[in-house]
């Protein structure tokens, strides 16, 4: 302490006081403390206004900033005074709320959390204030922390500790300013900020402050979590430039033993936690894991609820909050609610912090319980100060990983007794009669191959004399083999059993090699086609959006295919009628590649979902096998280092797998499919689908999305290159197609199996044709229709088909008289002769006839639409579609511009582009602008809301139907609106 100072009785500046102003002397002189000694933290507050101190102070306002503290400086270093604004009123200066106050309390309630019960701390903190207090040569030192509301005084020297409202303090200035300087006022009474404050009232003449600023790591933002200053109580020298140094490093030494003790002590509570949980660990059992986690973390987190919560959709109802937090908004698994925090500290920055039991939670840590996506382990707490990190967040993750292990260990425990059980079961109880057929079945072929048919001349030949030898005619000798075929199917599958055990356990990637998609996607779709007979009433469509740049990826070969083979194998089984899409997409930054399934098939029921990828368990016990190829296929996934999901699913109306590979590693050869078919190829990329003649299929839709992948475009009849068409058995019907085509036009026909190929074949009825039919067997696989391709553009060139480009107007004349003789000429142009008067295009009719009937489809998912499609055409229904409200619209108008007229629309209601609602309405408005017959509009939907329906038909929609729709619902509909003739 100075030796200049007076005792305080004999203060003359105290003596002033002396009953002018009650308040007490917050700046008095304290006797000297002894090094190392920790005082008494104060318990109550030393307010001078508490009616200035009654409001909040207003937020960080830089013009006001720039105006009130200018940056000159004297040459001493002290602050230049500014000129006082004609509308300052307050009696003083008020501070306000920094630039970034929210992230600077976050920081000082993280780092300060234990500082005011770390007697060691203190004591260094202490020691520091003592040497400040040495150097500088002035009346106190102080060093505090801004909290949200007061200025606490941590240590201090020559001054007591208090706890003093921020508006009131001036070291509240100095934490508004950067960092790196001292704010330094020389004579606080001479500055017209600061006069009238209750500290300068008090006595304080010379203030020097700094702050004790933190840098957060990684970021160049600067907060302030308090200062370190200097006063006196009587006019002094400013602080030279070297002590304005010392002060600021001397503040940078203070938050590096703040900031250092506090990772101490988190450091230190990892231990004491990680000590809990192997507690907690070693106890644990199946029964009590769940009880005894929630107390265990209540014990730890006592200001927390702890909970565990059932969600459906993803998000977590925390306490007091009326909406809820969605689990995406989880940082780390921490969340905290910044914007509620930031409103109250704007709004309460006057008042000590008090908590109520009503507060909603502002900060919590949730973990997804991987036993069950719906639960979670949620701790909450609608504390304030109490900061989370990643220790908390830690010990709350392994504490829940503890009871979904603890949990799945009792499930593995039985499952795997129950397969043990079964294995030895089926092992013995199969085994052993399969081995008296099988070697029955041996012995007998061998005898059979031993004996020879008597002749004629041994047909009488006495018995006794040559013994004679039997033999099994041929119809018995089949049958035998069909026992042995089907025994060994039956051993067959008891060693896949065998072998799932085995790959369970020690299942690894054996080579991995870049393999064409083509030959992948060939193989799997080869495969699953030949397990399955031809009647079966099912559409295997291949659907690949892979970029034409993409052609081969590193994976093991036989493991890939065997897990897609299992999905799609698991797709046909159980569709008996529909379709089943093999998807293969890419995101757009070509690090997830993804196998997606979807079926039309029997679905999965809610309940059961959880048990398709279990090993041994099947939804339906009464199909046929084992019920391990989803299980097989998962784990294959998981080798692969993938995942495999189901994504949806719904009874009687299909299922949707999905496959997802990460950061796969792809690669095109140097001779690629688009490098060597299209770089210089002299076929302009152009095609047509004669809809007019021949209903599109699922089929034709999607080849005609390949096509455009690979470079075309969809174009007119007249000018396309490329006529895309699908096989019928009707052989009118293809020779019609044959005479509608012109003589420069190449065909891509596609044909579902070979007796269709054959039919179509006796069409051709010279080497022309034939020469321009390019075939391609369903489904239509990339690899195929690159063939498909080739071929065309192999064709084109080697006919000359561009020189014919220029006798273009001949040969359409020649073509049209040969149409005169049979063909139906009026179809080849419709748009040329479709001049019909808008009176005609405006005939009503109370009820169309089922003659007339054309539907508009329209659906943008393929599967739903694909069924739609199947079910037009098995009641030989003309129909358009559409995959959304746009697209719909449009279809509308144009086949209303050819004369003809959509009946009746099958609208879906969500879709993207437009929906089904607006696009009804346009359609509507369209029908009332242009006179066009009105159509039946019918929405079709899985929606099923008061809402959707009365805007679907305030939008002019006749009914509204919630999917499933059956196809006898269909009918029904159609017959009463629909009559026959």
């Amino acid at each position: 302490m100075s030796s200049t100072l007076a005792p305080i009785d004999d203060d003359p500046i105290i003596h002033r006081l002396d009953g002018v102003d009650e308040r007490p002397s917050i700046f008095a002189i304290t006797e000297v403390k002894i090094k190392n000694t920790v005082p008494e933290r104060p318990s109550e507050h030393t307010v001078f206004d508490s009616n200035l101190t009654s409001s909040p102070i207003f937020e960080f306002n830089e013009g006001d900033f720039q105006r009130l503290y200018p940056a000159d400086r004297d040459e001493d270093g002290c602050v230049t005074e500014p000129i006082k604004p004609v509308d300052f009123e307050d009696p003083y200066l008020f501070p306000t709320l920094t630039k970034n106050e929210l992230i600077r309390l976050k920081l000082l309630w993280y780092y300060g959390r234990y500082i005011e019960n770390d007697t060691h701390l203190l004591s260094c903190l202490q020691d520091q204030v003592d040497l400040v207090n040495d150097f500088m040569g002035k009346d106190c030192v102080i060093l505090g922390l801004l909290d949200h509301d007061y200025y606490r005084r941590v240590v201090t020297a020559n001054v007591p500790l208090a706890v003093l409202p921020r508006r009131e303090a001036t070291c509240a200035h100095t934490i508004l300013h950067d960092g790196g300087n001292v704010f330094m006022v020389k004579d606080m009474e001479k500055d017209w900020r600061f006069m009238a404050s209750p500290h300068v009232e008090a006595g304080l003449k010379f203030y020097a402050g700094t702050q004790l600023r933190y840098k957060i790591p990684g970021t160049n933002c600067e907060i302030a979590f308090g200062s370190l200053c200097v006063a006196n109580f009587s006019a002094t020298q400013p602080l030279s430039f070297r002590q304005q140094n010392s002060l600021m490093k001397f503040a940078d030494i203070t938050v590096h033993t703040i900031i250092e003790r506090a990772r101490s002590m988190r450091l230190a509570e990892r231990e004491r936690l990680t000590s809990i949980l192997e507690h907690l660990t070693k106890t644990a059992t199946p029964k009590t894991i769940r009880e005894n986690a929630l107390q265990t973390l209540r014990e730890t987190y006592p200001f927390a609820s702890i909970s565990i919560q059932s969600q459906h959709n993803g998000h977590l109802f925390l306490k007091n909050r009326q909406v809820p937090v969605p689990y995406a908004d989880f940082r780390e698994n921490i969340w905290e609610d910044d914007e509620g925090i930031n409103n109250w500290i704007t709004g309460h920055n006057n008042v000590p912090y008090l908590k109520s039991e009503y507060d909603p939670s502002v900060r919590a840590i949730a973990f997804r319980m991987k036993t069950d996506p719906k639960p979670y382990m949620v701790v909450e707490t609608s504390e304030m100060k109490q900061i989370f990190d990643e220790v908390d967040s830690w010990f709350v993750g392994a504490v829940t990983l503890l009871v979904c292990n603890t949990i799945q260990e009792e499930l593995l425990n039985q499952t795997m007794h129950a397969k043990s059980r079964f294995l030895r079961s089926i092992s013995h109880e199969l085994r052993t009669p399969i081995h008296a057929i099988l070697s029955s079945c041996e012995l007998l072929i061998e005898e059979d191959r031993g004996a020879t048919p008597p002749t004629s001349s041994q047909e009488h030949v006495d018995s006794l004399v040559i013994p004679k030898q039997t033999y099994l005619p041929d119809k018995a000798l089949d049958m035998l083999n069909n026992i042995d075929s089907s025994g060994r199917e039956l051993l067959s599958t008891i060693n896949n059993l065998l072998d799932y055990d085995q790959f369970e356990n020690k299942a690894t990637v054996k080579v991995m090699q870049l393999h064409s998609f083509n030959i992948i996607e060939e193989e799997v779709l080869r495969e699953t086609t030949s397990a399955f007979t031809s009647d079966q009433e099912v559409t295997l469509i291949s659907d690949n959006r892979l970029p034409p740049e993409v052609e081969m990826l590193m994976t093991d070969y036989n493991l890939i295919k065997q897990c897609l083979g299992q999905l799609v194998r698991n797709a046909m089984k159980f569709t008996k009628s529909g379709t089943v899409i093999f998807q293969t997409t890419l995101s757009e930054h070509h690090d997830v590649l993804e196998y997606n399934i979807v079926d039309t098939g029997i679905g999965i029921a809610e309940e059961d979902r959880d048990k398709i990828f279990q090993p041994f368990e099947k939804v339906d016990p009464t199909v046929r096998g084992l019920g391990l190829g989803l299980t097989v296929a998962s784990r294959i996934a998981e080798v692969l280092g993938g995942d495999l999901k189901l994504i949806s699913s719904c009874l009687s109306d299909g299922s949707h797998f999905r496959l997802q590979l990460q950061n796969p590693i792809l690669a095109c050869p140097r001779l690629s499919y688009r490098r060597r078919i299209l770089l210089d190829c002299e076929m302009p990329l152009t095609y047509f689908m004669p809809i007019d003649r021949q209903v599109g299929t699922v089929h034709l839709t999607y080849a005609a999305r390949n096509l455009e992948r690979m470079g075309f475009r969809c174009s007119g009849p007249d000018t396309a290159t490329v006529v895309l068409a699908e096989a019928k058995s009707a052989t009118d019907t293809f020779a019609d197609l044959l005479g509608s085509i012109r003589r420069d036009q190449i065909i891509i026909y596609i044909c579902q199996n070979y007796s269709e190929l054959r039919e179509s074949e006796e069409a051709l009825c010279n080497e022309d044709y034939t020469r321009r039919f390019i075939r391609c067997l369903t489904p239509v696989r990339r690899g195929r229709l690159w063939q498909a391709v080739e071929g065309a553009a192999k064709a084109y060139r080697d006919l000359g088909l561009k020189n014919r480009e220029s006798r273009l107007p001949e040969l359409n004349k020649e073509f049209r008289v040969a149409s005169s003789k049979g063909t139906r000429a009026e179809d080849l142009h419709a748009d040329a002769i479709s001049a019909e008067s808008s009176k005609t295009r405006q005939r009503r009719h109370a009820l169309r006839h089922l003659d007339a009937l054309r539907i508009l489809i329209v659906d943008d998912n393929p599967t739903n639409l694909g069924i739609l499609v199947m079910y037009c055409k098995k009641r030989k229904y003309d129909y358009v579609t559409a995959v959304n409200g746009k697209e719909a619209h449009e279809k509308y108008l144009e086949v209303a511009g050819e004369n003809k007229c959509i009946s009746l629309v099958l609208m879906d209601l969500d879709m993207p582009v437009m929906n089904g609602i607006d696009a009804t309405h346009e359609i509507r408005v369209s029908e009332a602008t242009e006179g066009l017959q009105p159509s039946m509009v019918f929405m079709v939907t899985g929606q099923n809301t008061d809402e959707d329906k009365k805007k679907s038909v305030a939008a002019g929609a006749n009914g509204y139907y919630v999917k499933p729709l059956s196809m006898k619902a269909l009918d029904d509909l159609i017959s009463l609106h629909f009559p026959k003739e």
